[in-house]
C-alpha cells in the first residue's frame, strides 16, 4: 500500500509538474528551497550528533505561528538542543524566518523516495513535532523505522478531513505511526478515536494559538508607520479584509462604498489577500467596484508599489496589502475586521487575532476550519457570523455606529480568549516522556 501510495503520489507531482515550473521561473523562492524539498539539509546538521535536534513542522503561516510558544517552551528546558522548524509553503517558510531565524528554517521534504529518509538522516533528531495534524505515510515509516517518536501538536482534525481519513484510513496505518495526540478539544478527541487511535495516545490540551497572543486589556494605538503611510485622518472609518481569497475582496469593496453612503463618514478599506501574489489582479477587482467619482475619491494602491516609492498616496486611498508578515499591524488600524475564507466555500482563516487586539470581528458562514473556535465566540457574543454580502453590510452599519455594540461584542471575545490560555504547559507535560531517551537531560517543569 505505501507503494501504491508512492506512485499515486509521483502521479500527482507530474500533473503539478507545469504549475511548479511556471512558479520556479517567476519565483526565487521556489528555486532556493528546491534542495530543501528533496531532503538536502546538510547546513541545519550540527554534525557528528554533538547537538541533538527537535523538529517541529508547520504546513504555514497559521502553524509555524502558532508553534511560537512550545518553540520557545522547548528552547528553555533544553538549551543544549537546536530546535528546528520547517514548514511547506513558501510564505510560511518566509514567516517563518522572520519569527526563528534563517539559520533554523527549512522546507519540508516531498513525501516521496528517500527525500524523506535523506532529511532524518542528516538531522537525527530526537523527536519531531507536528503541528494540527500533518499525515505523510512516507515520512511517518520512515520514522518509524528509525525510532525516532512523532508527535501531533494542537491537533485538530476537521470535519471535511475526517470524512477523507475514514475512507483511507484501512489502507495506509499512518495513524499508527504517530506516538502522541495532543488535540485542541474533544471534538477532535472523539474524531481520532473514531478512526481507530486508541485513548491512550490521545490527550486534550488546548489551543497552543491561545498561547501564542498577546491579548490587548484595551484597542491598542493605529500602528504610526502604517497609519501615517496611508494619511489616516480623524474621523475616517477603516475596514479591513484579512487573509481575503478571490471574490471577497469585491464583496468588501461593495460594502465599504455603502457604508460611506449611509454613515457619511470617509471609509478606508484595507484588504490583506491570503495570498499576496494576487495583489495585481485584487487592486483592479477593486478599481471595478470604484466607478465614476469613487475612482478619484478612493484610488487603489499596492503596499508593495507604496513602499517601493513607484505609487505615492492620496488622501481616501484603498490599499491591497500584498506583503508578507504584517497583518497583525494591519489589524491596529481597523474600526472594523472582517477575516477571509470564510463568505467563499474555503472553510475560514484564523480570527483569534484581531479579537486579541480587540477590534470588532465577522466572519462569513463557511468556518469548518475554526468551526469549534467560531462557536466558542459565537456562544458568548464575542463575534459576529454573516450568511452573504447583504448581512454583512448589515453587521458593518450597525457596529459602526454603536460604540456599545462593538465594545461589549469585543469584551466578551476578551473572555474567551484568557480563558483558552494554557495549552503550552499542557502540551509540553504530555509530550515531555517522549523528549526523555537513555542520557536525555531531564528538564524541569516549571
Amino acid at each position: 500500500m505505501l507503494l501504491l501510495y508512492q506512485l499515486v503520489f509521483l502521479m500527482g507531482i507530474v500533473g503539478y509538474l507545469p504549475i511548479f515550473l511556471w512558479r520556479l521561473l517567476g519565483d526565487p523562492t521556489y528555486r532556493k528551497g528546491l534542495s530543501q524539498r528533496f531532503g538536502r539539509l546538510d547546513r541545519f546538521s550540527a554534525g557528528g550528533g554533538d547537538q541533538p535536534v527537535l523538529w517541529v513542522h508547520g504546513v504555514s503561516v497559521g502553524e509555524v505561528r502558532g508553534a511560537k510558544p512550545l518553540v520557545e517552551r522547548l528552547e528553555k528546558e533544553f538549551p543544549d538542543h537546536r530546535v528546528l522548524v520547517s514548514a511547506t509553503t513558501p510564505t510560511g517558510a518566509r514567516v517563518a524566518r522572520r519569527i526563528y531565524g534563517e539559520d533554523r528554517v527549512f522546507f519540508f521534504p516531498l513525501d516521496f523516495g528517500s527525500f524523506p529518509r535523506r532529511a532524518l538522516d542528516t538531522l537525527r533528531p530526537r523527536a519531531v513535532l507536528l503541528m494540527e495534524l500533518e499525515i505523510w505515510p512516507n515520512f511517518l515509516d520512515t520514522a518509524e523505522r528509525r525510532g525516532v517518536p512523532v508527535m501531533v501538536v494542537n491537533g485538530r482534525i476537521s470535519e471535511r478531513s475526517f470524512k477523507g481519513y475514514r475512507l483511507v484510513r484501512k489502507l495506509l496505518p499512518q495513524f499508527d505511526r504517530i506516538d502522541l495526540f495532543c488535540v485542541q478539544n474533544q471534538t477532535y478527541a472523539t474524531r481520532l478515536a473514531s478512526l481507530g487511535v486508541s485513548q491512550d495516545r490521545i490527550r486534550q490540551t488546548g489551543n497552543l494559538k491561545y498561547d501564542g497572543l498577546e491579548i490587548a486589556a484595551e484597542a491598542p494605538p493605529k500602528d504610526p508607520a502604517l497609519s501615517s503611510l496611508l494619511g489616516i485622518k480623524e474621523g475616517e472609518i477603516v475596514i479591513v479584509g484579512g487573509s481575503t481569497h478571490a471574490e471577497e475582496e469585491t464583496a468588501l469593496g461593495g460594502v465599504a462604498v455603502e457604508v460611506e453612503r449611509r454613515t457619511g463618514r470617509p471609509v478606508r478599506l484595507v484588504v490583506a489577500p491570503r495570498h499576496p501574489e494576487r495583489g495585481a489582479s485584487v487592486a483592479k477587482d477593486l478599481v471595478r467596484i470604484l466607478k465614476g467619482e469613487d475612482r478619484l475619491k478612493h484610488p487603489v494602491l499596492r503596499l508593495t508599489h507604496v513602499r517601493e516609492g513607484k505609487e505615492e498616496v492620496p488622501p481616501g486611498s484603498w490599499l491591497v496589502a500584498d506583503t508578507i508578515g504584517e497583518l497583525l499591524r494591519i489589524y491596529t488600524l481597523a474600526d472594523l475586521v472582517f477575516v477571509g475564507g470564510s463568505l467563499v466555500s474555503h472553510g475560514g482563516q484564523n480570527m483569534l487575532e484581531p479579537l486579541a487586539l480587540r477590534k470588532p470581528t465577522i466572519v462569513g458562514p463557511h468556518v469548518w476550519n475554526f468551526r469549534v473556535d467560531v462557536d466558542l465566540f459565537l456562544d458568548v457574543g464575542g463575534l459576529i457570523q454573516v450568511q452573504s454580502e447583504k448581512e454583512l453590510l448589515k453587521e458593518a452599519v450597525s457596529l459602526l455606529g454603536s460604540k456599545e455594540k462593538a465594545k461589549d461584542l469585543v469584551d466578551r471575545a476578551g473572555s474567551i480568549l484568557l480563558e483558552n490560555k494554557g495549552a503550552t504547559e499542557r502540551t509540553f507535560s504530555e509530550i515531555l516522556p517522549l523528549l526523555r531517551p537513555s542520557g536525555f537531560p531531564p528538564p524541569s517543569i516549571k
